[in-house]
């Protein structure tokens, strides 16, 4: 991301304890001097980045004049308290560029969050769905949808929330800490709550009424009472035991499929088979996100 050059004497580099000496700094490789369009502001790293830009567009972006920092008009530098990793991504969002290339840690875009609404930035543009950050963003949640969702919350990203919490179904609960739920705040903590728990609810109540066919001469009502419907309240209490907001199709069928296979009435084996069918389209068609 940076690259060590000399600088000329008279720059914001200049060795100032020997004038007209030129010194190394390190500066963007993205962000450096340009004259088409020409840079004419020079933002400075906590680490000792160089970054040149064009104040026009921090202005033009920013609703703040970029943190109060580009508030004066004869302004040509400014040394800021981020590192280099979180500027450039900063700028990159500014810019409306993609930095994807720089696999950004999710801690960094983090940082990048909260600088962008300190530095005036509305974060509907560059965290706008399909965007090149909000898709990296929205690529953590495979591995940290905990993290992601937090970081959705707090800044009210909602569809980045809503990708996040697909990821979220088969994290437990009580791993919420205080601190997470604080940052989430009441609304998408309440929402990612009832996303749980009412798909636990509903897949308990699929799994509640036995199948049954019309009485026959073979397999009457009292015949279905002792077979058919106990065995399928005991398949059905068990797998309730088990059951929350992520649980797989695949154990569901694995539960009451022997249902079927130990009836001996073809026409309960048959409504215990469309029951179990049904159950499981039910239940891929429940919905997944807050």
């Amino acid at each position: 991301m940076a690259t060590i050059i000399l600088t000329p004497p008279g720059s914001p580099g200049e060795d100032v304890e020997n004038p007209g000496q030129k010194v190394l700094i390190s500066m963007s490789t993205t962000f450096y001097p340009q004259e088409d369009p020409v840079t004419d502001l020079i933002i400075i790293s906590s680490d000792n980045v160089f970054f040149s830009v064009h104040k026009r567009v921090l202005l033009f972006k920013s609703n703040n004049s970029f943190g109060a920092f580009l508030s004066e008009p004869d302004t040509n530098s400014i040394i800021v308290p981020e590192s280099s990793n979180v500027l450039n991504l900063v700028l990159y969002a500014f810019y409306d560029l993609n930095p994807a290339h720089y696999t950004p840690s999710l801690d960094d875009l983090g940082e990048m969050l909260l600088a962008l609404s300190q530095y005036g930035l509305s974060l509907e543009a560059p965290l706008a769905k399909g965007k090149p950050i909000y898709n990296l963003l929205s690529g953590f949640a495979f591995t940290f949808p905990l993290e992601v969702y937090t970081l959705a919350s707090e800044y009210d990203l909602e569809s980045l929330a809503v990708d996040a919490s697909g990821h979220l179904l088969a994290t437990p609960l009580h791993h919420l800490t205080d601190e997470l739920c604080l940052r989430m705040g009441p609304i998408y903590l309440r929402r990612l709550l009832f996303l749980h728990l009412g798909r636990t609810e509903r897949l308990k109540a699929l799994l509640k009424d036995a199948p049954a066919h019309e009485p026959t001469a073979e397999c009457g009502a009292i015949d279905q009472r002792l077979k058919l419907k106990a065995a399928w309240r005991e398949g059905a209490t068990s797998l309730c035991w088990g059951v929350n907001a992520s649980t797989p199709i695949s154990m569901i069928h694995a539960v009451l499929s022997p249902i079927a296979d130990r009836l001996k009435c073809e026409e309960c084996k048959t409504v215990a088979r469309e029951k179990i069918r049904s159950i499981l389209v039910d239940w891929t068609m429940v919905k997944s996100t807050i």
